[in-house]
């Protein structure tokens, strides 16, 4: 029902993102009207020294009184303002700030809201002439809002800062005023080349703290004098701009609530990745801004000044000069990444509605899972010139990645030239690819019409590994097999596991995918007898997991490779940890309260096994992500939160880089002593010969029939077992 109502929603939702579109468009330039925002810089001078900003370099100029903005603000064209947002240099360094703020609250009833930003350095004036702002607009029921710069923790944003002690000053003045009411109140991290690997660090912060923020990326910006800051401002790495896509989409998802921020960080995630700007920006339309010397830019990054409002009228000032913002509009905006916020476009909205639609039409419905369409013969598996690869990807681990290149390698093999990969979340499964050696796959939306006329036309559909689960999303695997069934193609399962499944729904839907399957290969014995019970077919083989060739192909491919590789010499032997969050999906009988008291005993014993593990061999443990990606679980979240408060005695190493599943290989091959939960963890290591003991999260499942197929459940352990202290033999 939530996606039909979303979809229902888009359709109510498309004429007035028409509306927008034309008002920031063709509407807002050829009509302009006045705005409803004004950017305010009441100064030109700061005592920061910020690697995105030079505005410090600057010397204390003119700068307009409370009378000249007074006069200012009773021009024409400030006769609609909604909000007014005060800004510098760093406003608090003028002792009349709360004279200007008088002024501005004269602009009641029209005005619903002003704001300040500050860097919080001189902790004292900070907190009076703030507070003493504050007051003003209290008793004008004027609501006031009061952003702190944030760009990290402690020395992480003194770096960024320039300023030592500005972190211990900034949470004294979010302190101070965090318990103050009819304050809103919240922090602006902006990023740049220092702290683009701290950002997690941050979130996880102000969410200890409870605190709110948002993030920006820094930019080039014409008013910040910051043009020769080339070091800092967008010169991230391909693997730091996609960390960064990754971070914003976990913003999206399970952070920011308001749906226009959401629109901004799925824009700047798809900019980092090397799109156009998604959104639209209030400066094209209806904002503007006025510096402390009085005079009008059409927005901040990229507009001339235009003239000053105090020698003529504003009005004619910003009417006069619409060319010049059409000019802005057309050269820069498409390419401008600053955070101004904007409800979604008709074009966004539209794609969102059809690819809820898609999932609505994908779902498991009744005329496929209960088809009279049972093959009694199958195609045999013969070598195809096109093939089409499905599954969970666009959320994958690095064990999905592995699958994914054995498929592509095995397709290759047999003169398959033609891939195409179906994706959750296509952006992903492109970086997935390029870090395989396999830029030149395409990539397509798996909720799209793209799927079915993929599966129509390909001469295999393949389910890529992965589980037949408990998901509703079972139904695009189905719907695919049907239609590459009803044209006559290969459908193939490559080596999946089955299970756990529970809902009748599932558990059909995997019976019709395996019915319409010309070959099944499944990775372990339990999945195998599972499914022949489940269809009575005798054709179905064990294949194992294809991730193995994958292992072998990477071991082979090494100079000098051996069963077990030596590990290469370090300051210290490392116990490499393979770890994930322990989720409620597998709680299986306990209650919600019996597993949150059962999974922090597990959490806090294997901080103690961990660090004897470490005590016992000598070695400094190391933590290792083999999922980056919110949806699923980012390991690295888990990892930050294990080595702050249970290791941290420890000088724990925790690796924030995206790692390939070729980086996860080689690693283990470095550590003296590997500590796996991932399942795919357990299967590189046992694969590659390296030592390791195994947590089996599943308690039971794929973990537990992978060792006992390979007779190696000596090395697991349950968390229920390690919660109640016991630990695996030495």
């Amino acid at each position: 029902m939530s996606r039909l109502k979303r979809l229902l929603r888009a359709g109510l939702t498309l004429p007035r993102t028409a509306w927008v579109d034309l008002r920031y468009n063709q509407l807002g330039q050829r009509w302009p009207a006045p705005p409803h925002t004004l950017n305010l810089l009441v100064n030109d001078i700061c005592n920061s020294r910020c690697q995105m900003c030079y505005i410090w370099q600057q010397k204390r100029d003119d700068e307009i009184s409370p009378a000249g903005l007074a006069q200012t603000l009773q021009d024409p064209l400030f006769r609609r303002l909604r909000y007014i947002g005060v800004s510098g240099g760093e406003p608090t360094l003028r002792r009349d700030l709360p004279d200007l703020f008088r002024v501005i609250t004269e602009k009641r009833p029209q005005l619903r809201g002003t704001g300040i930003i500050t860097n919080a350095i001189r902790t004292t004036d900070v907190i009076e002439r703030v507070g003493q702002a504050a007051d003003i607009c209290q008793a004008a029921g004027l609501p006031f809002s009061l952003m702190v710069s944030l760009d990290g923790v402690g020395d992480v944003h003194d770096l960024v800062r320039g300023r030592p002690g500005n972190f211990a000053s900034a949470m004294q003045v979010i302190d101070h005023f965090r318990t103050r009411p009819g304050i809103e109140l919240l922090f602006g991290c902006t990023i740049t080349k220092d702290n683009v690997w701290h950002v997690d660090e941050l979130l996880d912060f102000a969410r200890q703290q409870g605190l709110y923020g948002r993030f920006r990326v820094a930019e080039f910006i014409n008013r910040l004098y910051n043009e020769q800051a080339t070091t800092a401002i967008r010169s991230f790495s391909a693997e730091e701009a996609y960390h960064l896509a990754l971070f914003f989409a976990r913003l999206a998802h399970t952070y920011e609530t308001n749906p226009i921020y959401q629109n901004t960080y799925h824009s700047i995630r798809g900019m980092l990745l090397g799109h156009k700007r998604a959104t639209k920006c209030p400066y094209q339309s209806h904002a503007v801004v006025m510096d402390c010397r009085g005079q009008l830019l059409y927005c901040s990054p990229k507009s001339p000044i235009l003239a000053s409002t105090l020698d003529q009228s504003a009005e004619r000032i910003y009417l006069d000069n619409i060319p010049i913002r059409q000019n802005i509009l057309r050269h820069h905006c498409d390419d401008c990444i600053h955070d101004y916020h904007a409800p979604p476009t008709t074009r966004q909205v539209w794609q969102s509605a059809r690819r809820t639609s898609w999932r609505l039409r994908l779902r498991p419905r009744p005329g496929l899972l209960y088809s009279q369409l049972t093959p009694t013969t199958h195609p045999a598996h013969r070598p195809v010139q096109s093939a089409l690869i499905i599954g969970w990807y666009g959320t994958e681990t690095a064990g999905d990645k592995a699958i994914l290149g054995e498929i592509i390698h095995r397709l290759h093999h047999e003169g398959c030239r033609q891939i195409t990969v179906a994706s959750l979340n296509p952006y992903l499964t492109q970086w997935t690819l390029r870090e395989l050696g396999y830029p030149d796959v395409a990539v397509i939306d798996t909720y799209s019409p793209a799927l079915l006329h993929a599966a129509a036309h390909a001469g295999a559909t393949i389910m890529g590994g992965g589980p037949l689960m408990d998901i509703p999303d079972l139904g695009h695997i189905l719907a695919a097999f049907a239609r590459a069934r009803r044209a006559g193609h290969q459908t193939r399962i490559a080596g999946c596991g089955i299970g756990p499944l529970h809902s009748p729904t599932s558990i059909r839907a995997v019976q019709r995918i395996l019915a319409l399957s010309s070959t099944i290969a499944l990775r372990d014995s339990a999945s195998v007898q599972w499914a022949q019970q489940a269809t009575g077919r005798d054709d179905i083989i064990n294949s194992g997991d294809w991730a193995v060739g994958f292992v072998q192909r990477w071991q082979a491919s090494r100079p000098g490779a051996s069963p077990s590789p030596p590990a290469p010499p370090a300051p210290q032997p490392t116990l490499n940890c393979y770890l994930r969050e322990w989720s409620a999906e597998y709680k299986g009988h306990l209650s919600d309260a019996q597993f949150t008291a059962l999974k922090a005993e597990f959490e806090a014993q294997l901080g103690r096994w961990i660090q004897a593990l470490c005590a016992e061999h000598r070695l400094r443990p190391r933590l290792l992500a083999m999922h980056h990606f919110t949806i699923g679980g980012d390991d690295r979240d888990f990892n930050r939160r294990l080595a702050r408060h249970a290791l941290a005695g420890l000088d724990p190493i925790v690796e924030m880089r995206p790692y390939s599943a070729q980086d996860i290989l080689q690693s283990m091959t470095e550590g003296q002593l590997c500590l796996a939960m991932r399942f795919h963890a357990v299967l590189f290591a046992h694969t590659l010969g390296v030592p390791f003991y195994a947590i089996d999260y599943t308690q039971g499942g794929k973990i537990h029939a992978f060792l006992s197929d390979h007779h190696q459940t000596h090395r697991l352990i349950t968390p229920t077992d390690l919660a109640a202290g016991q630990r695996v033999a030495s």
